[in-house]
């Protein structure tokens, strides 16, 4: 079964089909994600799909509060993009605290 994990990896791979932009606009394509993972979670319940994660933005900002720390007030793409200096650096946090989140739901 198909997971937001699988997304990732398709949205990884290839960001600008999925998000639009390209490398020099992180900041609006990590928006653009965080929007696709909304309506991805909406899907979700609108079509009763059970899946390890069911709210992804939810329980990802759960687990940045808990770990780093910070506040969520804003949503977890904010919190990334005010702890980084820049897009780039936001772009390959969001990646890596993505991949520490799976292995804790694995």
């Amino acid at each position: 079964m198909a997971s937001i994990f699988d997304l990732f990896e398709e949205i990884r791979r290839r960001p600008s089909m999925y998000l639009g932009g390209d490398e020099s606009r992180r900041v609006e394509q990590l928006h653009n994600l965080e929007l696709l993972v909304s309506g991805y979670s909406l899907a979700l319940r609108q079509h009763h799909v059970q899946e390890r994660v069911h709210d992804f933005n939810r329980e990802f900002g759960t687990y940045l509060r808990e770990t780093e720390k910070w506040s969520l007030s804003c949503g977890p793409v904010a919190a990334i993009c005010d702890a980084t200096p820049n897009g780039e650096e936001a772009w390959q946090m969001f990646w890596s605290l993505v991949d520490d989140f799976h292995a804790t739901v694995q």
